[in-house]
């Protein structure tokens, strides 16, 4: 009997360890914090980060888990980037253009004025230009991985408190604005502070600043907005597009297996250029439409001003050039490859349905 069940014993051993009856190993699970620049009341932002973790987990089939937090959770806004860097975190989820100041080619991957469009950005990025590859080089530096975090269409003009009605109209405001935005309305006369989008309304009340840009319509408003400053200038010069960004440490990076950084690569292009942007897009008229009935005004610059901050623009883009042998590499890139689409792009809706 003794040496029944032994043997019996013993075989069930030897199944269980051979993995036999159908049982399989429970996979290691990785665990990643992201931290974000976004306070909790920034829905689609908020959600954006929230969806590219859940993303990740149900491609990975749960192997790696993804736990986004809120800015001064683990880091502040304007933290996240330093952060990642240091491996303090695995991941983030922020804007490019708040790195300027540790290097102005940042902002060639977050907005500059008058420069590309929303569909401009996938085809520069994944299309013959690569220039994912040019942003993937400039973040090696950093030990940084970047990938994309949600792709925003033209932005909602400067919300300011006095009305703006020509670029004489800035001299004197005190203004939210990052990147190159600054640049520009500082030399149309304005002052620029750069503060996180949870203090906007803060400074606004105390009178920091008279007026201050952050994002479309349909962010904008659940933000409250519309109850801190009565007038909205259009049309969204000093960001026609940007790409929020999902960024890794790249030591954490390398420590992945080639399947799961492909799922999370996958993740974050579907999720930031497919839905993000099919759903923020998708609701910004009816957003629109709700600032109208509130009240708020719109002041819309001509184009005689728009020509002027064209000039503007483009004349810091060259003198920054000229200091950066890669931000040169980066602009280039970039205008050569509008210059070429738009030959094709001419031909696009605005001449199939004409005012």
């Amino acid at each position: 009997m003794k040496g029944k069940i032994f043997n019996i014993v013993l075989a069930l051993s030897l199944l269980a360890g051979a993995g036999i009856s159908g049982c399989k190993p429970t996979p290691d699970v990785i665990k990643w914090r992201m931290t974000t620049s976004w306070s909790s009341d920034m829905l689609f932002y908020t959600e954006s980060a929230k969806a590219i973790c859940d993303r990740v987990a149900e491609l990975s089939g749960g192997r790696l888990v993804l736990e986004a937090y809120p800015a001064d959770s683990i880091a502040g806004a304007l933290e996240v980037f330093d952060a990642v860097s240091k491996g303090e975190v695995q991941c983030g989820h922020t804007w490019p253009g708040y790195w300027c100041s540790n290097k102005p080619s940042f902002e060639l991957f977050s907005s500059i004025p008058n420069q590309m469009v929303q569909q401009e950005w996938v085809i520069w990025l994944y299309g013959p230009p690569r220039g994912i590859d040019l942003w993937q080089e400039l973040y090696a530096q950093y030990n940084v991985m970047p990938f994309p975090g949600g792709l925003i269409g033209p932005e909602f003009g400067f919300f300011t408190n006095k009305p703006v009605q020509s670029l004489s109209d800035f001299k004197g405001l005190k203004l939210r604005v990052s990147g190159m935005a600054a640049g520009v309305v500082e030399e149309l006369g304005a002052t620029t502070i750069l503060v996180p989008a949870e203090e906007i309304r803060s400074a606004m009340a105390r009178g920091d600043i008279d007026g201050f840009e952050f994002s479309t319509p349909a962010v904008d408003w659940p933000l409250g907005f519309e109850e801190i400053a009565p007038y909205v200038v259009l049309p969204c010069w000093h960001q026609p597009s940007a790409m929020l960004e999902t960024i890794v440490n790249r030591d954490a990076w390398n420590q992945l297996p080639d399947d799961l950084k492909a799922i999370f690569e996958a993740a974050c292009k579907e999720t930031s250029i497919v839905d993000f942007m099919a759903h923020l897009e998708g609701t910004n008229a009816e957003y629109l439409k709700k600032f109208e009935q509130y009240g708020t005004e719109l002041m819309i610059l001509d184009t005689e001003s728009m020509l002027r901050i064209t000039e503007i623009t483009d004349r810091l883009a060259d003198e920054q050039a000229a200091k950066d042998p890669f931000y040169a590499r980066v602009l280039k890139s970039q205008r050569d490859f509008r210059e070429g689409y738009r030959t094709w792009e001419k031909w696009g809706d605005y001449k199939l349905y004409p005012d």
